[in-house]
């Protein structure tokens, strides 16, 4: 993927400042019920794909200026469980903007965007907002990490620089919740998709649908996407697609990038061929996992479910 462009702040602002946040305050009680604590326990992964290299620091970002996931105390808690578990990295969890001033961000080797929605970075002064934004992507274009958990496209969805480096812009969700869908692994040889072990997997999720000319095979490499067989596809009433991506990889100037739709549900963080996936994904996005994630270009399904 080409080097994604620093947008320059309309405004330069030094010293000191106050965020005023635009969004409305919103109460989230932090604390996760034993019994989901010790599913996941039960799920994480023994260890990772590739030898550690060292402990890296990752920010854990939830904020969300739109729709706010339940799931989002579950999923933090598992990011630090799975960190420590590993001894892969070590998770700072954040709602504040200020993170993303560039004193901060140096701190970190990857920004996590779980759950985010709307513009996550706003702080009710654009010339802030903006220098947020190209701290963001310099920071992963100069050589760090970027994943990104379900809503984290239904994030900036009019910030073009953001999207084509998440990789999708959300649209709808014709699976909801509740419905159980089949996933097909598109790519069995890549060692981000190790955890499925040559096959999909059937579970219950929200999969989203996103803006035509995103998540695109052509532009990035697609590990995962929804299988006709196991699924309701009827569930679609709109425009049937070809293709419904899930999870895919790139890269970003000199950075790489892991993002994966699933996880609207608590299961999904307890879920351990998931967190399997959710760890070499990351450990990808830290570098200290090589893998392809050169783009298919036009994707056919063969006999053997590998991508020809």
């Amino acid at each position: 993927m080409k080097l994604h462009p620093i947008v320059v702040p309309a405004l330069a602002l030094a010293g000191a400042f106050t965020f005023a946040f635009a969004q409305e305050k919103k109460e989230t009680n932090w604390s996760v019920a034993p019994d989901k604590i010790a599913k996941i326990d039960a799920a994480l992964p023994g260890q990772t794909p590739a030898p550690v290299g060292k402990k890296h620091e990752v920010l854990v970002y939830t904020r969300t200026a739109g729709f706010r996931h339940g799931s989002i105390p579950v999923g933090v808690e598992a990011m630090k469980r799975l960190g420590e578990k590993t001894g892969l990295f070590h998770v700072t969890h954040s709602e504040d903007p200020a993170v993303f001033e560039a004193e901060s961000l140096k701190n970190f080797d990857a920004v996590f965007m779980l759950n985010t929605t709307g513009d996550a970075f706003g702080t009710g002064d654009k010339g802030v907002e903006e220098r947020l934004k190209a701290n963001f992507l310099e920071f992963v274009n100069s050589g760090k990490g970027l994943v990104g958990f379900h809503s984290a496209t239904d994030t900036y969805k009019d910030w073009k620089e953001y999207n084509d480096l998440m990789g999708g812009a959300f649209v709808s969700h014709p699976w909801g919740s509740g419905d159980t869908v089949r996933v097909k692994n598109l790519d069995p040889k890549n060692p981000v998709n190790a955890a499925f072990k040559n096959d999909g997997i059937t579970l219950k999720d929200e999969i989203y649908k996103f803006r035509p000319g995103t998540a695109n095979p052509a532009e990035r490499r697609i590990l995962l996407a929804l299988d006709p067989e196991g699924t309701d596809m009827k569930k679609d009433k709109d425009d049937q697609r070809p293709l419904y991506p899930i999870a895919w990889l790139d890269t970003a100037g000199k950075g790489r990038v892991f993002y994966c739709s699933l996880g609207h549900n608590d299961e999904i963080y307890m879920n351990p061929v998931v967190l399997g996936h959710f760890l070499a994904g990351i450990q990808f996005a830290l570098g200290e996992l090589p893998a392809d994630a050169a783009p298919q270009g036009v994707l056919s399904y063969g006999q053997d479910g590998g991508l020809h």
